[in-house]
């Protein structure tokens, strides 16, 4: 593209060189007829119908002749000229415009690109995050205990027991990556926020779940006063 639109500007610039020569004999044949003191229209016989003897009537037919070819081909390269400018200039966008979709179509590649990447990712960790069915829950084994449960607290207020084995907190999980850390990001994302949390219970084990609120200011240290411990 870029040696197509050089090709182009050569070809307006030898039609501008063109122009220039042909303005140049333009003048050459009007400075003839000035010279013989007449125009293109001043009549070359006098009133008795003989040629004029105060004129050059060669040099003034020659030139009139030459200057009515000068300006038509003048008025021809003058139309070539506006076409090749007219061509350079929309071979000029057309490169831009496709240097502009290249660009974009590299932009969109690497959105793209990224954005699977982080679907990848986020499927990854839907596997391992997203809240379970419960058919799916009863297949986990427990990530942590309940080592103790404090007054009044919110992990009481919700009926969390100690001993009881917890399957899933939220979107915590034992698929999940750093489970005890992970727990606790889900803890703190969630302050004043209700959290579903699945435990198995009693003997035979049954899953069991509560709905448990962290929050702070309930007498004790933390936002559910409990203790967690893995297993």
């Amino acid at each position: 593209m870029v040696n197509t639109q050089s090709e182009l500007m050569t070809r307006a610039q030898a039609l501008m060189k063109q122009k220039d020569d042909i303005e140049v004999d333009i003048k050459k044949a009007e400075d003839e007829l000035q010279s013989q003191k007449v125009g293109m229209t001043d009549h070359l016989v006098d009133s008795q119908g003989f040629p004029r003897a105060d004129i050059d009537l060669v040099v003034v037919t020659t030139a009139r002749s030459n200057l009515i070819k000068l300006r038509n081909d003048h008025k021809t390269v003058m139309l070539h000229i506006e076409e090749a400018i007219h061509a350079v200039h929309a071979e000029a966008l057309a490169e831009k415009q496709s240097k502009e979709a290249e660009r974009s179509q590299e932009e969109a590649s690497r959105a793209a690109a990224a954005s699977s990447s982080s679907s990848s990712s986020s499927i990854a960790s839907a596997t391992s995050t997203h809240p379970l069915y419960e058919d799916e829950e009863r297949t986990l084994a427990p990530f942590a205990r309940v080592n103790a449960v404090a007054p009044d607290s919110p992990a009481k207020n919700a009926g969390l027991l100690q001993g009881d084995m917890i399957v899933a907190f939220g979107v915590v999980n034992i698929r999940t990556t750093n489970v005890l850390k992970s727990l606790s990001a889900h803890v703190e994302s969630r302050e004043n926020k209700p959290i579903v949390v699945k435990v198995q219970r009693g003997e035979p084990t049954e899953l069991q779940s509560v709905i448990l609120v962290p929050k702070q200011g309930w007498g004790g240290r933390g936002l559910l006063g409990c203790h967690i411990v893995p297993v």
